[in-house]
């Protein structure tokens, strides 16, 4: 049992999830904020107290915050959290825009408190060995990238009518670089800060949202290393891989058939495959975990508020490059 009052803000599925993956870490303090009567899209613990009211919630002292509405809330709802003293999970990305982030970095420093941005691919165990091989020169000097994602939106989540969803809506700040921003996050992770960007692609497909569903996102890292991603809403079956071209190899990562490969001259030299039963929870649960040591420790969560805005950054200028059709610096 941990001694700890969470709540956890919009209960949607990622709500949902971490509502119940912090009772499996052994959180029983649970409430949550809601100010919808939509039905909840999945059980949680009978136990979990409901406000309607997110300053009476705040009023309850809890010790951490979960915030897991819509992107275009985050900072809001954060700010509202950070000056209670409360240590926060905000969920991916941190915001849609850079709007009060100053205002929030001010106050966090002011306030000492545990702050992770919910970028959970940080813990997948195939990306934590690239990222091994990478600082251990595997394959030598890394002369290019490439990294591919794609869902299905109107299957993403089948219990809600897709059009609605945040992922859909430009007010909610959805979109297909920011609701899928893992790849750049943790392509910032692996090979560091992106100097420039240059993106093409906007509203593609026939789907019914106001706003990208497609977009090919070329990059240059600090160090010179290119990068490029495609991302869509329109696979099915959904894709999630990335490529690595080095002077002595080549890394293979697919998320799916749950491989990573190191291979030199075309031959394997090392592969794993995760076990059948492994799935995305374990993730969730370790990000999670994470997050609650940190809580009145010195150790800070591996996914800081400093990386998470820069990795903002670099989903913003890339939204602009997209709509202005031009390349753009990051500063």
């Amino acid at each position: 049992m941990i001694n700890l009052k969470c709540l956890i803000v919009g209960l949607g599925s990622i709500g949902c999830r971490h509502v119940n993956n912090l009772k499996k870490l052994g959180v029983i303090n649970l409430s949550a904020f809601r100010n919808t009567h939509k039905i909840i899209p999945f059980k949680i613990p009978k136990n979990v107290r409901i406000f309607r009211n997110f300053s009476l919630a705040l009023k309850d002292n809890p010790d951490a915050v979960i915030i897991c509405n819509p992107t275009s809330k985050h900072i809001e709802f954060a700010l509202k959290a950070l000056r209670q003293k409360c240590n926060l999970y905000i969920e991916k990305p941190l915001s849609n825009n850079l709007r009060n982030l100053n205002k929030f970095v001010k106050l966090s420093h002011s306030v000492k408190k545990k702050i992770i941005v919910g970028c959970q691919f940080r813990y997948h165990p195939g990306l934590n060995l690239i990222n091994r091989w990478i600082k251990k020169k595997k394959i030598g000097k890394i002369i290019s990238v490439v990294c591919d994602v794609g869902e299905y939106l109107p299957l993403w989540h089948p219990w809600e009518n897709y059009r609605k969803s945040y992922a859909a809506r430009k007010e909610f700040g959805g979109g297909v670089i920011l609701t899928l921003i893992h790849e750049l996050d943790y392509l910032y992770w692996l090979f560091g800060k992106i100097s420039s960007v240059y993106a093409v692609g906007s509203k593609k497909t026939k789907l019914k949202i106001n706003v990208e569903d497609s977009a090919l996102i070329s990059m240059i890292t600090k160090s010179k290393i290119p990068i490029h991603l495609r991302m869509d809403y329109w696979r099915n079956k959904p894709k999630r891989s990335l490529n690595i071209v080095g002077e002595k190899g080549e890394i293979n990562w697919d998320y799916y058939r749950k491989t990573v490969t190191l291979l030199n001259n075309g031959k394997i030299l090392y592969k794993q495959k995760l076990p059948e039963k492994w799935n995305k929870n374990q993730m969730y649960i370790n990000i999670m975990r994470d997050f609650i040591n940190s809580i009145g420790k010195r150790t800070n969560p591996k996914v800081s508020l400093k990386e998470s805005m820069n990795v903002l950054k670099i989903a913003l200028a890339a939204k602009s490059s997209l709509e202005k059709n031009k390349l753009v610096h990051i500063k």
